[in-house]
């Protein structure tokens, strides 16, 4: 039986989300929301938010200079906090390549997922 494709997407999200998190932690296993500075161990109420959200579709999905660590408040309550998200991508990447991001989320393409899969598999077991 051929396994769906949203099934292989949800299992590819968490390991992505995962490895986000585990490789902005610290020493100690914490990392800091980069969109209002709540400090938190990796995976208690810290969530791999996206700048340009996960809904533009899967050209932005899985870019990791898309993904930062966020609290739950600010990646969910707050709706991914752009107002200060966005000051972070500029002084973390520049302008040029959030303008690169934007460009890539307004365009279409078919990922391969299970290849996917396996690279972040083995960045995760890297770590």
């Amino acid at each position: 039986m051929k396994t769906k494709r949203s099934t292989i997407k949800k299992r590819l999200w968490s390991l992505v989300s995962k490895y986000i998190r585990t490789k902005a932690s610290d020493d100690f296993g914490y990392v800091t929301c980069v969109t209002c500075g709540v400090k938190r161990f990796w995976n208690d109420g810290i969530d791999a938010g996206h700048f340009i959200p996960k809904s533009r579709g899967d050209a932005i999905y899985f870019v990791e200079e898309n993904i930062h660590c966020q609290c739950k408040r600010c990646n969910l309550m707050e709706g991914g906090n752009f107002e200060h998200y966005y000051p972070f991508m500029i002084a973390t990447y520049g302008k040029e390549k959030v303008e690169e991001l934007i460009v890539l989320s307004r365009t279409t393409v078919k990922l391969d997922l299970l290849a996917l899969e396996e690279d972040y598999k083995m960045l995760y077991e890297a770590l």
